[in-house]
């Protein structure tokens, strides 16, 4: 049953928990040399999709990234010398690197990157309604959309990093 659901982490999570969009962040550009290097490397010699930005930005940002429930930056530009990030430092990280990426390979007329802020329900339940901790009033997450053909990929990095988990449900 444990092996079950070790392999099947993913399927599970997504049926059992939604995420549900309540507001958007803005983009942080990226202008640290270090994190562009890193960047640079990461997607050397790969063919740029939507896909592929996903398993990078989540590659970069779960490499340098240490989750904290204490007050940090949530700026890439700081958070690639800090390594300590919430979940809003998570999704701001991985949706910089997705927007460097998209611009750099001249996919902004095809591919969109956003930050999102939502609130997660477990199985309808309202997770956040049982916190009055203000860490605790939502969860970041982000949304990968492919203009031409419709399709959206939603991912959680820090679920990403701590659970293995590529894909969340919305």
């Amino acid at each position: 049953m444990i092996l079950g659901l070790i392999i099947f982490r993913g399927f599970v999570y997504r049926l059992s928990v939604k995420y549900n969009e309540v507001g958007t962040r803005p983009e942080i550009e990226i202008t640290n040399e270090r994190l562009i290097e890193k960047i640079q490397n990461a997607s050397a010699g790969k063919r740029i999709g939507a896909n592929e930005i996903v398993k990078i930005a989540c590659k970069v940002t779960s490499k340098e990234l240490r989750f904290s429930t204490s007050q940090v930056s949530h700026d890439p530009n700081q958070l690639i010398n800090t390594h300590r990030a919430n979940c809003v430092g998570y999704s701001a990280m991985f949706n910089s690197i997705a927007n460097y990426l998209i611009e750099v390979n001249g996919l902004s007329d095809e591919i969109r990157a956003e930050h999102k802020i939502g609130q997660l329900e477990f199985l309808g339940f309202n997770l956040h309604s049982i916190f009055d901790d203000p860490f605790f009033s939502d969860h970041d997450f982000n949304e990968i959309k492919v203009l031409n053909t419709g399709e959206v990929i939603s991912v959680d990095p820090s679920v990403s990093d701590y659970l293995w988990i590529s894909r969340i449900s919305k």
